[in-house]
């Protein structure tokens, strides 16, 4: 059996949308005949059990490890299941403030031989800017990662753009499905990441129940990085709400949830990316400074509306927002069409295409 490690880390305070992105890129590589094993740092055991649900086996890394020692041990996993290929997608707040040190951390992979690949982000959320990565491939999938300078080597190959941003199967299926919006807009979704730091889902729900519409739908989902006491601050603050309302606790098919949905308000990771590419016009609150820039940027392809850092957001902002979008059935319409046209849902394809045959043998 051919194997691919990726090396990727998710927590409540670093989210895990690395760990969705390496999830769906280890599910392409499963359909060439190529299994994923997980290599992740021990931070939360929820993680480890996100990973095994999709099937596929994790090794885990004590979480106070040092890089070296994280180097060490991810490439004693890589010779112990025999890889051909490393995928890192570590470009998170412990990178950004030991540059060097991961510099060095991805040195030390290349040299097993390995084929590596990396992904980074976008703008100040990224490494590739700043220093050169010892890479076989970067991926940088973000809208207008194309008009960027970095320092890769020569020997690097960069795949820039939203071209090839990785998505799960459920949201290359839902790329493919018909959206109308409606004049009658009344399901809304919430879906603020697979953490959610600041308790934005609450601060939605609460302006949400200052609307004067009656006839709402509204679909909240929970994600796996959330706090325990969520759930009961939802419903203490949504006891009064005039429309329907349902909790939803780690949905397994959140594409769907979207494409229900006439509306998503959602954080300001990768999110906004599936709700454009199921056509799903949405209010985005970034979750923090890191998040900021990247949603701007993201906010002129105008498939969103994005309301800048979420301590800085109020009840009264979110209901306006919600109010112009659910009034405004040909501005939705022209999200949706956006969204599309930014995103088609075949970054795998394209990704994997990049891959030599050699390393997938």
């Amino acid at each position: 059996m051919k194997l691919a490690l990726f090396r990727a880390d998710g927590s409540h305070r670093l989210g895990v949308g690395h760990i969705m992105r390496c999830l769906a890129l280890a599910q392409g590589l499963e359909e060439t005949g190529v299994r994923p094993v997980f290599v992740i740092r021990d931070y939360e055991p929820e993680i480890t059990e996100l990973i095994q649900q999709y099937g596929y086996d994790v090794e885990t890394i004590a979480q106070d490890s040092s890089f070296p020692e994280d180097a060490f041990l991810t490439s004693e996993f890589a010779s112990q299941h025999g890889v051909k290929l490393i995928l890192t997608d570590l470009s998170n707040a412990n990178a950004l403030a030991n540059l060097d040190e991961y510099g060095r951390y991805l040195e030390t992979l290349k040299a097993t031989g390995k084929f590596l690949i990396t992904i980074d982000g976008l703008g100040e959320d990224g490494i590739s800017t700043k220093l050169p990565f010892p890479c076989d491939i970067v991926i940088i999938p973000y809208y207008g990662a194309e008009n960027r300078n970095y320092k890769f080597y020569s020997s690097t190959k960069s795949l820039l753009g939203p071209a090839y941003f990785i998505f799960r199967k459920e949201f290359i299926e839902a790329a493919k499905a018909s959206r109308v919006m409606k004049e009658d807009a009344q399901n809304i979704l919430v879906t603020i990441g697979g953490s959610d730091p600041l308790n934005l889902t609450v601060k939605v729900a609460r302006a949400l129940d200052r609307l004067s519409v009656t006839s709402l739908n509204l679909r909240i989902v929970i994600g796996p990085g959330f706090a325990d006491s969520v759930r009961q601050e939802l419903e203490r603050t949504l006891k009064g709400f005039k429309g329907n309302y349902e909790l939803i606790m780690e949905s397994n098919n959140l594409a769907d949830l979207m494409l229900w949905a006439d509306l998503a308000i959602t954080g300001g990771g990768l999110t906004k990316y599936e709700t454009a590419v199921s056509g799903t016009p949405s209010i985005v609150i970034s979750q923090d400074e890191h998040q900021l820039e990247p949603t701007k940027e993201f906010e002129r392809c105008g498939t969103i509306l994005h309301l800048g850092l979420g301590s800085k957001v109020d009840d009264v902002d979110i209901a306006k927002a919600v109010e112009k979008l659910l009034a405004d059935d040909a501005l939705r319409a022209e999200m949706s069409e956006k969204g599309r046209n930014l995103v088609d849902g075949k970054g795998i394809e394209r990704v994997i295409s990049e891959i030599p045959q050699e390393v997938l043998a």
